[in-house]
This record gives C-alpha cells, sequence and structure tokens, in this order.
C-alpha cells in the first residue's frame, strides 16, 4: 500500500470526501486544478512542475511503448493502420520535500468508479470522445 491507494483510505473514518464537482479543491481527495493552484499558492513554480510531470510521461511512455505495441499487435493483428482502439495508463506521481516530481508507479488498469461528483466530472472528461 502507499499513500495514494484511494481505495483503501477511503474506508479510514477521518476520510473527508469531495462532494461537489464544483468545488474541486476540498476534501483529501481533489482535481489536478486544485492541487496546482494550491501549490502555486505556496511558491512552487507550477509551469515547471508541469514540464517535469510532462518529461517523466513521455519518458515512461517510451519505456512501455514496446510491449503495449506488441500487445496491441497479438490483440489486433489485422489492424495495419494501428488505429482501433488506445490504452489508459494512470501514473502516480509523489511529490518530494522539494516540489519535484517522483514517479511512483504505472496503473496499466486505472479505476474508473465514480464514488462522487468530483470522480464522476474528472474521470467522464477523460473518456469523453467530443474532448479529444
Amino acid at each position: 500500500m502507499h499513500l495514494t491507494n484511494y481505495a483503501i483510505n477511503k474506508h479510514n473514518p477521518k476520510f473527508v470526501f469531495n462532494n461537489s464537482s464544483n468545488n474541486m479543491g476540498i476534501g483529501h481527495k481533489r482535481s489536478l486544478t486544485a492541487i496546482y493552484k494550491q501549490l502555486e499558492k505556496k511558491g512552487l513554480d507550477v509551469k515547471v512542475l508541469k514540464e517535469q510531470i510532462n518529461a517523466i510521461a513521455v519518458k515512461t511512455i517510451i519505456c512501455g511503448l514496446p510491449l503495449m505495441s506488441h500487445q496491441y499487435k497479438c490483440s489486433q493483428p489485422e489492424d495495419y493502420a494501428g488505429n482501433m482502439c488506445f490504452h489508459i495508463l494512470g501514473l502516480d506521481i509523489m511529490l518530494n520535500n522539494k516540489g519535484e516530481p517522483i514517479l511512483l508507479e504505472v496503473n496499466h488498469t486505472p479505476s474508473f468508479t465514480t464514488d462522487t461528483p468530483l470522480d464522476q466530472k474528472i474521470k467522464f472528461n477523460l473518456i469523453n470522445h467530443n474532448s479529444c
């Protein structure tokens, strides 16, 4: 178990749920936008942080690309264009005490459970085909 394991942490009696899709900066589970605003108020350069996180994401995908490509080719052998499906990965990133991002793990099947309005809004927007 690690700090981001929501499936376990949500059962703690002290866990505060966010029951609002309008205010995503309350409770123990918040939107990334709300976290960035909070970090910016504390003096962290969010633009640099986003660049660092993007670099981690790109390098992680590059490392996993051979395996993902192989899995795709095995499951879709007749798809020569490579456009029949997509894969959503979840990257768990932690900030150290200097505000530097560290990759904790990659989830190849992230949860799409929607326990709260916050979950519903964020996860729906993630997979909504109209937002691509």
